[in-house]
């Protein structure tokens, strides 16, 4: 993939905004939270960049909402395909 998600044309999250797409790590368990990451999910699903923004997400981010998964999410998806978080 040569574009970073924020370079994407047409990416549904540019046209709402970040609020639903980065949560602090501290309110990942509330249920504000959880509300916020199901909207940020149906949001993701309508997008036509979702999976190439998490293969991206799974590589690079810790913490957000990336292609319709959440950061334990994507965890889970480098320890299944052994893969480290490469911080750019």
């Amino acid at each position: 993939m040569s574009k970073r998600p924020w370079e994407f044309e047409q990416a549904v999250c540019a046209e709402v905004g970040e609020y639903y797409f980065y949560l602090d790590d501290k309110d990942e368990r509330g249920p504000d939270s959880l509300r916020d990451y199901n909207i940020a999910k149906k949001l993701c699903n309508q997008c036509p960049h979702k999976n190439d923004c998490a293969e991206w997400g799974i590589n690079n981010e810790a913490h957000g909402m990336w292609g319709g998964l959440t950061p334990k999410e994507r965890y889970a998806q480098r320890q299944k395909r052994g893969l480290r978080l490469h911080l750019i």
